[in-house]
Order: structure tokens, then sequence, then C-alpha cells
């Protein structure tokens, strides 16, 4: 059995800035809901038992009110964009796709309720899809992250060869490096290679801080001035568990892809003209019996 999560941010960034405008027949422009789905029907040929979109909270999460200066170095959101995004996600629900939003809490937050809540049935695979660094914390043997720009998909293996270190660690490394999409601080002077000795020798932050007198002055001194920012950078970016969603039985996420009511929704209402071919490729190779063989 599989289980994909998808993390909406990067996927509706992505179409609303890589790709160009698209508009419908009054002139608003739709990209961000066309690319969306195209690359939504692209992932639906990994043919899942189960999926889940997870939204980010329509209003300032615990985050903000921790650190009023997170996300602060983003560009603000243009109308274009913020206009298309209650029409994906009408789509989406019209469209019987689960998915899942809760207030005062990031997408990050509920993927990672989702991934360890099911993490415990080695029957089930479970795919992230997401370019954020700090979800491949939560890689394992039957959880993995797929890069939706390059179609990479990461697993403890991998990426203990690109860092290291184990992926739980990631937090802590992350805490010394700081995050500059999230404008998340970085510990002073602590450069990426230097964070990465550290987390390679001693794990966790607190660990670093317990052998604190073994580490050589110069950098010793730079960790001492900046414990109180090291601890408050990894505690926005610890992901938090979500217990109205730690109650949900995987049933909640069954797939059904209702073909007739997809192009019925995307080809005929929304005319997206280009999504019935790739609708029908898609029912062909999913509903398409296996021939079994002889020999």
């Amino acid at each position: 059995m599989k289980l994909l999560i998808i993390d909406w941010s990067w996927f509706l960034y992505r179409a609303y800035y890589a790709f160009p405008q698209l508009t419908d027949k009054d002139g608003h422009n739709i990209n961000v809901v066309y690319w969306f789905f195209r690359m939504l029907l692209k992932i639906f040929h990994e043919d899942p038992d189960y999926l889940v979109i997870c939204w980010d909270s329509p209003v300032k999460t615990l985050r903000h009110e921790a650190y009023e200066e997170y996300k602060a170095n983003r560009k603000k959101m243009d109308d274009d964009f913020k206009n298309q995004i209650p029409l994906t996600q009408s789509i989406v629900s019209q469209l019987s796709i689960p998915n899942l939003m809760v207030n005062w809490y990031e997408a990050d937050d509920i993927i990672a309720t989702l991934a360890n809540n099911f993490k415990s049935d080695p029957n089930l695979v479970i795919d992230i899809y997401s370019s954020d660094k700090d979800l491949k914390q939560l890689l394992g043997s039957n959880v993995f992250c797929v890069d939706p720009m390059k179609w990479i998909r990461t697993d403890t293996k991998s990426f203990l060869q690109e860092f290291t270190f184990q992926p739980q660690y990631i937090l802590d490394y992350l805490a010394l490096t700081g995050d500059s999409a999230d404008n998340i601080k970085w510990v002073w002077w602590i450069w990426p290679k230097k964070a990465l000795d550290l987390i390679k020798k001693y794990q966790t932050i607190d660990n670093i801080y317990e052998h604190i007198d073994e580490i050589s002055w110069d950098i010793k001194d730079k960790l001492i001035a900046s414990k109180q920012e090291a601890y408050h950078s990894r505690g926005l970016i610890e992901l938090h568990d979500i217990q109205d969603i730690k109650a949900k039985p995987i049933s909640d996420f069954k797939l059904f892809l209702d073909f007739e009511r997809y192009k019925n929704t995307l080809v005929n209402e929304y005319n997206f003209s280009s999504f019935d071919k790739q609708l029908d490729d898609l029912k062909k190779k999913l509903c398409t019996p296996t021939q079994n063989s002889l020999f």
C-alpha cells in the first residue's frame, strides 16, 4: 500500500512563478490552478492507495507568535496569486481529493503528524512530496521524501550519503545553520561545514552544549554567545503533532479517481482541454488489468 502526502505550498509557488500566465475566458490568470492539477495528475501515475494534500493555515501560525520575523523576508504574495489559492482548494474539494488544513499550524506540521501516525504500518510506503529540508527528519524505513522539481526520491541511505549524519539530526543542524527561506537565524560564524562537523560528532544541540568544554575556544565562544538563538531556532524548526489529526484513520485518505467527474470539472467546466488526453492516459494505465505470465 502507498500513501502520498503532498505539501501544497511548493506546488502552488512553483506553478505561479515558474510557468507562464494562462487566462480563462474572463481574462483572469489561472496558471496556478492549471499547473497545480497538471502536476497532481502526474503524481497520480504513482497509483497511490491513499493521498492527502496539506494546506498551510489561513491565519498566522504558532511560529509567527513565537517569532514576529518568521518568514518576514518573503516577498508579499501577489493578489493575482493569492486569489487563485481558494479556487484551487475549492476544486480539490469538488473532486473529493483528501486534503487537510488546521488553523495555527503549517502544512509541515500536518505532514509530520500523518507520517508519524502511519509509519508503524510495515505494509505502508509513505512518500512525502516536498522540497523542504526540515521534512527530511521524518525519513525512515518506509518513509521517503520526493523532490517534486527533480523527481528525486530520498531515503535514509541517500540522506546519510549526502549529509553524513542520521536524518533525525537535521533539526539540530538547521538550528546551527539557520533557514533563510523561513528567516530563521543561524549561529553567527558557524558555517555549514563546521555545523556538519559538530552534528556528526555530537548529534544534537543538547549534546553540543553538554560537551561545550571539549570544543575549540573560537567555536565554543560563538556557541555560548548564541545559545539562546540556537535553541530558539530549533524550536521554530521543530515539527508539531496535531492531536485532531492523530485521531484520523488512514481510510479518511483513500483516493478514488472518478475520471468522469475529473473530465467534467477540469475539461468541461474550467476548459483545461489538454487534461482530456492526460486523463485518458491515466485511466488506461491505472485501470488496465495486468496480464500475469503463464510461464
